[in-house]
């Protein structure tokens, strides 16, 4: 393990709550593991899985992107669908950019609705990631209460990014579409935190009240996927610091000349 990730180490163990995190380079070299096999509340990182499965059904021919949804009952949290009074049926492929691009909860639950938790979970057991589940919509309180919990392992959430850089999310062109929409991500708060304007990155925030995750490819020199996570905490702006430690440090790994942030000590 290379120094600085020796220092990403030694910041998770300051961060109050608990970390995990996966970097990979695009060919499965481990670069990074921290908890990588251990379930985290996925929050919306789920809509990684949820767009990518939709996608492959697309190009499958078992749905078409462009049907029509009504915008059905809003649910709060994220995104602007619950603003908005006078929207009509939107695309599925709306829909999906909404749920990556402003991490829309509304249209993320008329996603689920559509494709099913079944085929959602197919799909990730097709993909190899057992552990990774879809098991309740955004904002569905009673599931919630229940016991129902949407969660994702750094491990499999770095295989699907891989899979999606690699063409194999129903093929070439769904792949690249998937990843576009990942790069229209908005919130750049957690591994984009410390990074020099204009660098590429594709990936999908997820926040709770005490959890703050991250999963992504950062473009330098070369690509690296980086995913973190972090579950319970009281510190959500340290963990967001140490989630843009962790980029950074993996992006000069791939080749790239960009300064350590000021953070933990670096």
């Amino acid at each position: 393990m290379s120094q600085d990730f020796a220092r990403v180490g030694a910041a998770a163990a300051q961060v109050p709550g608990s970390a995990g995190a996966v970097v990979t380079r695009p060919d499965g070299e481990l670069l990074y593991a921290l908890r990588p096999d251990e379930p985290f509340p996925a929050a919306s990182v789920i809509k990684l899985p949820l767009v990518m499965a939709l996608h492959a059904e697309a190009a499958a021919g078992r749905l078409d992107l462009a049907e029509r949804v009504g915008p059905g009952a809003p649910v709060d949290g994220t995104g602007v669908l619950r603003d908005l009074r006078d929207v009509g049926p939107l695309s599925l492929r709306d829909l999906a950019t909404l749920a990556i691009a402003v991490s829309d909860n509304t249209a993320t639950n008329r996603l689920i609705e559509r494709l099913g938790i079944e085929t959602v979970n197919g799909r990730l057991d097709a993909w190899g990631c057992p552990r990774t589940r879809l098991r309740r919509r955004m904002y569905d309180l009673d599931a919630a209460a229940r016991g129902l919990e949407n969660v994702v392992t750094p491990r499999e959430a770095a295989a699907l990014l891989r899979r999606l850089l690699a063409g194999e999310c129903g093929g070439r062109a769904a792949s690249d579409a998937v990843l576009a929409l990942l790069e229209r991500c908005q919130d750049g708060s957690l591994l984009g935190r410390f990074l020099p304007d204009g660098t590429r990155l594709a990936h999908k925030t997820g926040l709770l009240a005490r959890s703050r995750n991250d999963a992504g490819i950062v473009f330098g020199e070369r690509p690296v996927v980086a995913v973190g996570f972090v579950r319970e905490t009281g510190e959500v702006g340290r963990a967001a610091d140490w989630l843009g430690l962790l980029v950074v440090v993996a992006l000069r790994l791939a080749g790239s000349e960009v300064a350590l942030p000021r953070t933990f000590g670096a």
